[in-house]
């Protein structure tokens, strides 16, 4: 191999080139040690499935003023990418992410490995710009080290997932603030009527742990949080305000206890 004259830096040959990939020198280990142990990819995997479910419910509920983290239990951070369907979708994207990053850092590399070449090879004494171009080059070499690039892609990880999730959650609050969705009726324990917000008879439902159950009131821009032994029957009411039919007491229908609650003709 012809000898560095660019402070310890191997030349770019064919060789050197088909590892310019921090991505490509990492995966030899990472298949090597799923080989060896297969479910530590499972539970790496379901791990960063629930740390992003944690994260949407977090930026989720602290929209509406809901402490969800400190009523949570731990079962309930277990299953909370399980719930979220954008979970996994951000646990597949990621890969594709750092993909991208890969080949952009694989081309900066080459592009300056080739430029500090053919500075390195004209004859003479450089000039203070090639001077200043070279230690660029050399400079960027270094930030584009497997070590490092490897510690960049862990930071990108981390804030892809951040953003991404975060997004979602704040669209989900959008949603949820101006079409009510999710509409429904709640009957506490010892009541004969419905609780009612505001200015409905219903509320807009929006999840609940193990332990309870989160309600807002639309109109009064208000939660509500009731204890799941407090809560008697959640009952889903249609977009019209009705209730959902159920086709097997469609010829049964009992009469409504409460007018208030009855539906409109």
């Amino acid at each position: 191999m012809e000898p560095d004259r660019g402070g310890g830096l191997p030349s770019a040959d064919a060789g050197e080139r088909k590892r310019d990939s921090a991505l490509h020198s990492l995966l030899p280990h990472l298949v090597k040690l799923l080989r060896r142990e297969p479910a530590l990819g499972i539970t790496v995997a379901y791990l960063l499935v629930a740390m992003a479910g944690i994260f949407y419910n977090y930026r989720y509920y602290t929209k509406f003023d809901i402490p969800v983290l400190s009523l949570s239990q731990i079962s309930d951070f277990l299953i909370a990418g399980i719930q979220q369907p954008v979970a996994p979708l951000l646990v597949l994207s990621t890969f594709a992410v750092i993909w991208v990053f890969d080949r952009i850092n694989v081309w900066s590399r080459r592009r300056h490995l080739a430029r500090r070449e053919r500075l390195l090879a004209q004859d003479g004494a450089p000039s203070w710009r090639q001077r200043a171009m070279l230690a660029w080059a050399r400079w960027n070499l270094v930030g584009h080290g497997h070590a490092v690039t490897q510690w960049a892609y862990a930071a990108i990880v981390v804030c892809y997932g951040w953003l991404f999730v975060a997004i979602y959650a704040d669209q989900r609050v959008e949603r949820m603030r101006a079409d009510g969705m999710a509409q429904v009726r709640v009957r506490l324990n010892g009541s004969e009527t419905d609780l009612a917000a505001s200015r409905s008879p219903t509320w807009t439902y929006l999840g609940a742990v193990s332990n309870y159950v989160f309600l807002y009131d639309a109109a009064a821009r208000q939660s509500l949080i009731l204890p799941t032994n407090n809560v008697l029957r959640l009952e889903p009411v249609s977009a019209a305000g009705k209730s959902a039919p159920d086709p097997a007491k469609a010829g049964s229908a009992k009469p409504v206890a409460d007018p208030r609650l009855a539906p409109s003709s």
